[in-house]
């Protein structure tokens, strides 16, 4: 386990975050020629023909954004524009519906979170494809069968009954989903995860500083955190892969057959439990201190003669998964029940 996990993960997710944001805000910038005039504090009320699946663009400065699923093959946006609104783009480019608000960049504080912004509802049908960027802004979709791909500076991510793929990203915000189901890859850099999914597709969770909250049933997960307590419950796992830093880690989960795990850690605890009578072969290890602790055999870690760190190594009813943990000074725990 490389120590400078921290700086890797932080730099990397930010940096890449950052550029996304960059070049769509940059893309956002040519279409000013397409706006009409907005008046701060203008109620807007408008609706454009679709397909019953259109893809839908929205791109969001500031304010928040309710997201509702209706039976029409239309889009409808209703709502408030903000104090600083400028420009309000609705439009349809081939099958695709734009939504696009502008505000006063002149000003300094445009940028900053907590000013009065725009109060958006939009009506989709079911089955769009929806993307979504904001600067500051919060983000509330319900119902949204297909896909949906978020990207937020400074606010909160929440969906519910959503699917067929999700991808959320979040600088500074919480991310909280609902019975999302399909193929979902989260991440944020200073915010909390809470999530429920449904699916056979891979999964994965990134957090710098927050807290990861995940129940699944993927075979096939990942989950990486800086700062940050990990708490899973899963399923039936092929395939997990855990990465920690300082953060403590609690597992539940069932492990099937040439199911395999890897976990690492710096410094924080990492406890996973079982299904009773797992067939696994463990290879756990600490390496500059920390201590492991066995619940399922009667075997114990041992110690080199001279040095610091400890490993447990051992079949358990047939060995037919594999286990590797692996702390340099932190607390192992393994259970079944």
């Amino acid at each position: 386990m490389n120590i400078n996990m921290k700086n890797t993960l932080s730099e990397t997710f930010t940096h890449t975050f950052n550029a996304s944001i960059g070049a769509k805000l940059v893309l956002a910038t040519t279409l000013l020629s397409l706006a009409t005039a907005a008046f701060a504090g203008e109620k807007v009320d408008k609706t454009i023909d679709t397909s019953s699946s259109p893809k839908v663009d929205i791109e969001h400065i500031d304010g928040k954004a309710d997201i509702r699923v209706w039976g029409k093959p239309q889009v409808r946006v209703t709502g408030e524009l903000g104090d600083q609104t400028e420009e309000f783009i609705f439009e349809k480019r081939g099958d695709v519906v734009v939504i696009h608000v502008e505000v006063e960049r002149h000003s300094k504080s445009w940028y900053q979170k907590g000013r009065d912004g725009d109060d958006l509802i939009i009506y989709v049908p079911a089955a769009s494809d929806l993307h979504y960027t904001a600067v500051n802004a919060d983000i509330n979709a319900k119902g949204i069968t297909k896909a949906v791909d978020v990207e937020v500076v400074n606010g909160d991510v929440t969906l519910e009954n959503i699917g067929e793929r999700v991808e959320v990203e979040s600088v500074n915000g919480d991310i909280v989903l609902k019975n999302v189901r399909g193929r979902l890859e989260a991440g944020t850099v200073n915010g909390d995860i809470e999530a429920t999914h449904e699916g056979s597709t891979p999964v994965s969770f990134t957090s710098v500083n927050g807290k990861l909250d995940i129940a699944s049933s993927s075979p096939d997960l990942s989950v990486e955190t800086v700062n940050g307590r990990i708490d899973l419950s899963l399923q039936d796992v092929d395939s997990l892969q855990i990465n920690t830093v300082n953060g403590r880690t609690f597992a539940k989960l069932g492990l099937n057959t040439n199911g395999s795990i890897k976990a690492n850690s710096v410094g924080g605890a990492m406890e996973f439990v079982f299904q009773k009578g797992v067939s696994v072969q463990f290879d756990i290890e600490t390496h500059a201190g920390g201590n492991i602790v066995n619940n399922i055999s009667d075997e114990k870690a041992q110690k080199p003669k001279y040095g610091p760190g400890s490993w447990l190594r051992f079949i358990h009813n047939g060995g037919d998964a594999n286990v590797d943990i692996s702390t340099v000074h932190g607390r192992i725990e393994i259970d079944q029940k």
